[in-house]
């Protein structure tokens, strides 16, 4: 059971490893990935049907983008997806994961027919885990935009296919357990208060240890930031110091600065690949990854008191920071240390990351144009 759990909470944390090359192939690794997780490729009307529809996120590209996927996906998927379930692999140990969540964590897109991958695994050789996350994902996918009926039909349409037809007759046996879980108005809390025996926790010392594998996951998300999260997290440190923040403050920072990117995941690749000046629409775009990084770690009791700092690396001592636009007094002493923020001007991080030509680097307490 714990083993199930784990993996469907953390069936996405390989997807990273792709998200520049699936933003580069179709324009958005997001919507991309959201349209995949609904094609069935086992059902030959069903899959020409969702092609003609594929790509619609970029409309005028939409044709070629439903072509290059029927012309590549074939040969190319197997490649694709092998490095999201490394990086998984990867990951899993350093989370504290069960060997068998690791395990369904690389079957994540196999399929019960062997149309999946990497490994065309089919049948019983797909772990029971990664047979149950993949009816659990579909009938997520499945009640978006339909009602309970329809939902249930399209579940027992890909019984046999892309499902466990033994899974699927369980599911359709009492679906009303599930679609009620689904109605519920906040589903992370649902989930946390629905953990058997006792509630996992994450111990002082263990801490450093998932923060970091966070982390490389997060700088994962654009061609140019390998590493950067863990050099910012350093620079932060020794800020802290030179400052003369005591011991456990420097610590905090630390922790918070590998975490200060979290929200970029909600940004496609695409915006962070790009390579000049963004418009408006993406600068509005960007301006809400700490956003998403205050409010992925408020979620999260034992990393709470980071959110402050790790969100606040776009602010600016004037106010004219985002994403709350505070101002020296409103902020932290740490929050006010440069190590947090993205490095200024570090040269191939993110989009128009060089300063303009002539523009001098005030020497502190004035305002910095910083990094995405």
């Amino acid at each position: 059971m714990a083993s199930i759990r784990v993996t469907e909470v953390l069936a996405a944390v390989g997807c990273t490893s792709r998200a520049s090359e699936n933003a580069g192939a179709y324009f958005d690794d997001i919507a991309f990935q959201q349209a995949f997780h609904t094609l069935d490729p086992g059902d030959p009307a069903v899959f020409a049907t969702q092609l003609r529809s594929f790509g619609a996120w970029a409309p005028r590209a939409q044709p070629a983008l439903a072509r290059r996927y029927a012309t590549e996906a074939p040969e190319g998927a197997p490649i694709a997806v092998r490095s999201a379930c490394e990086v998984s692999r990867a990951l899993g140990p350093r989370l504290g994961l069960p060997e068998a969540a690791v395990l369904a964590l690389t079957e994540v897109k196999e399929r019960w027919d062997g149309l999946g991958a990497p490994d065309r695994l089919r049948g019983d050789r797909l772990s029971l885990a990664g047979r149950i996350l993949h009816l659990a994902e579909q009938a997520v996918l499945a009640f978006r935009g339909r009602d309970r009926a329809a939902s249930l039909a399209e579940l027992r349409r890909r019984a046999g296919g892309h499902l466990d037809p033994d899974l699927v007759a369980v599911f359709a046996a009492d679906p009303d357990a599930v679609w009620g879980v689904l109605d519920q108005p906040d589903l992370l809390t649902a989930v946390v208060s629905a953990e058997p025996g006792l509630p996992t926790v994450v111990r002082p010392e263990e801490r450093d240890h998932v923060r970091r594998s966070m982390s490389v996951a997060v700088d994962l998300k654009g061609r140019y930031l390998l590493g950067h999260s863990a050099h910012v997290a350093e620079i932060a440190y020794a800020a802290g110091e030179l400052t003369g923040l005591s011991a456990a403050e420097r610590a905090n920072l630390r922790a918070a600065a590998l975490l200060h990117d979290l929200g970029r995941t909600a940004v496609s690749s695409s915006i962070w690949d790009h390579p000049g000046p963004v418009g408006p629409g993406d600068w509005e775009r960007i301006r809400l990854h700490s956003y998403w990084t205050d409010r992925v770690l408020r979620r999260c009791p034992g990393l709470t008191d980071l959110a402050e700092i790790a969100a606040g690396h776009h602010e600016r001592l004037d106010g004219s920071g985002y994403h709350r636009g505070v101002r020296l007094h409103d902020q932290s002493a740490s929050a006010r240390a440069p190590g947090p923020r993205s490095s200024p001007w570090s040269t191939g991080c993110c989009p128009d990351s060089a300063p303009p030509a002539g523009t001098s680097v005030p020497a502190g307490g004035g305002r910095f144009r910083m990094n995405y």
